[in-house]
């Protein structure tokens, strides 16, 4: 017996009338339609697609096109049609999924995909095709698929539609969901099912966590055939491993197909197990291989730990950062340093992996800032926050040379924009520095118009009071080619304070004489 007739032999060659009341009532329970005739100013006729009823409508107000209604005959929901319109378009078609047991093996479930489709095109009651699309055997060890071109094709042999042509083996079982029209739409039934995985190994399996999230179970079926430790994995609350394997996402080793046993299968001890339940943490496989990573080199990791790094190892950007700190310190070391910086500064560092990037970062500023990391203490800052914090200005300096040689050009130019006040001054930004720290402490963006500032086309200024005149107050933005404030911002972008919208009026009396007609800043 050659493979494809062994396949075919599992399953049956005729649709169940289970299959057809389960496609009538529940897969196209949406596809029942009411059509309506009127037959005076206030009576109307009308028939249904589903009970075959044809009666006067007793309803008190006329059924309308396209409305949702109760038949009175079956009480099934259905939607008003007018008879004198169109069908050219009411075609309703589902992906249906149907299970049974597999014909020669009692321990082996069959599932099969069909195209059905309730045509009211032709008969306006409605006929009713059902198409075998895909087939699916799965037995312990092992899962089969067979499926049709996504075009449906048949041949006619003695007057009967034989739709047996066109039929392939796939390499490995896949969903048809979403290869064609016919299964964008789908329903797979949950009672089939049941009745064809009692009494084997698939009653087991955990189906019904990927039912309730409406996935594809042809899918789950085919990981657990070949892997029955699924079910193990499940029960343990290790479902991201499990919906990694369904779908085909990358595992990153974590798991050992050979193992005999969970802690095998795992590469974690009892202990291991039991310390990762006990911590609460959803196990990835992002985070198994993170955590055997540093087992392997024998650095001794909490959950906690693995977790705050679980991308580590999942591609290479945090794998060279890693390396990079690696030339310097020893893995227990990168660890507890990282995890002390957590400590210090939570809101600035949520994660290992986030002080890793900053501390990288931090050291190439270091370097190209020609600062020895090979001292302790320019290597490991007691606060790497502020320590990059500092370096990241010093670079910003030192590109910004150029940008401050313009800016010390303008000075001149802008003298005549000092002026105070009975509390307060305001005078010109000197250096792209000073831009940054007034954005830093006031919270905006000012920072970023050193460029514009630099090529003389607006005027940075700092509103400061004269009893504290070194902390940032309000900034001003000045347009140089029209004389006149753009804007005016204190802390996180606010308003100007009555006090200050005061001394600004005062200041552009005094500047910009020829504007007196402005009544209010632009801000």
């Amino acid at each position: 017996m050659n493979a494809n007739s062994d396949f075919e032999t599992h399953f049956s060659s005729s649709v169940s009338e289970e299959l057809k009341s389960y496609i009538i009532n529940e897969a196209l329970i949406h596809s029942r339609y009411f059509y309506v005739k009127r037959m005076t100013s206030s009576l109307q006729r009308g028939c249904c697609t589903h009970c075959k009823s044809n009666h006067v409508v007793s309803s008190d107000k006329l059924l309308k096109h396209n409305e949702i209604w109760k038949c009175e005959k079956c009480h099934s929901h259905v939607l008003v049609k007018s008879i004198g319109r169109g069908r050219g378009k009411m075609i309703d078609k589902v992906y249906v999924i149907w299970y049974e047991k597999s014909l020669i093996d009692s321990q082996a479930i069959t599932a099969t995909g069909y195209y059905v489709s309730m045509d009211y095109r032709g008969d306006m009651m409605g006929e009713t095709t059902i198409i075998p699309a895909s087939r699916y055997l799965f037995e312990n060890g092992k899962s089969t698929m067979k499926h049709r071109n996504y075009y449906i094709s048949e041949t006619i042999e003695d007057g009967i539609v034989n739709y047996e042509n066109g039929w392939v083996f796939a390499s490995k079982p896949f969903s048809m969901l979403g290869k064609s029209s016919f299964t964008v739409n789908s329903e797979q039934s949950v009672e089939s099912l049941k009745k064809a995985i009692e009494g084997t190994i698939f009653s087991y399996s955990q189906w019904e966590y990927y039912y309730q999230k409406n996935i594809d179970l042809v899918k789950f079926f085919a990981a657990f055939s070949k892997y029955p430790f699924v079910e193990y994995l499940m029960k343990m609350g290790m479902t991201n491993i499990v919906t990694s394997m369904v779908d085909n996402w990358n595992l990153y080793r974590c798991i050992n197909f050979r193992g005999k046993t969970m802690e095998k299968i795992l590469g974690l001890t009892k202990k291991e197990i039991n310390d990762w339940k006990a911590s609460g943490i959803i196990m990835t496989p992002a985070l198994l291989s993170t955590y055997k990573w540093f087992k392997r080199r024998d650095v001794k990791v909490s959950w906690q730990t693995a977790e705050s790094c679980d991308s580590l190892i999942t591609g290479t950007y945090y794998k060279e950062r890693f390396a990079r700190l690696q030339t310097h310190l020893s893995n227990e070391r990168i660890i507890r340093y990282a995890e002390n910086q957590m400590k210090k500064e939570p809101e600035r560092h949520r994660s290992i992996l986030n002080v890793i990037t900053s501390w990288t970062d931090y050291l190439n500023e270091c370097e190209e800032l020609g600062i020895d990391v090979t001292q302790e203490k320019a290597l490991l800052p007691n606060s790497l926050y502020r320590a990059h914090l500092k370096t990241s200005r010093s670079i910003k300096l030192k590109k910004d040379e150029i940008v401050n040689q313009k800016i010390e050009k303008l000075q001149q130019r802008l003298k005549q924009y000092h002026f105070e006040g009975t509390t307060l001054f305001v005078r010109p930004a000197v250096s792209t520095e000073e831009l940054f720290e007034e954005g830093e402490k006031l919270v905006h963006c000012v920072g970023g118009y050193a460029n514009r500032y630099a090529e003389g086309k607006i005027a940075i200024l700092f509103i400061r009071k004269k009893e504290d005149p070194d902390t940032p107050f309000y900034t001003v933005e000045l347009d140089l080619k029209a004389n006149r404030i753009t804007q005016c911002r204190g802390y996180d972008n606010e308003d100007a304070t009555k006090e200050v919208e005061a001394f600004v009026e005062a200041f552009k009396l005094a500047k910009f004489p020829q504007n007196r007609r402005e009544r209010k800043m632009a801000i």
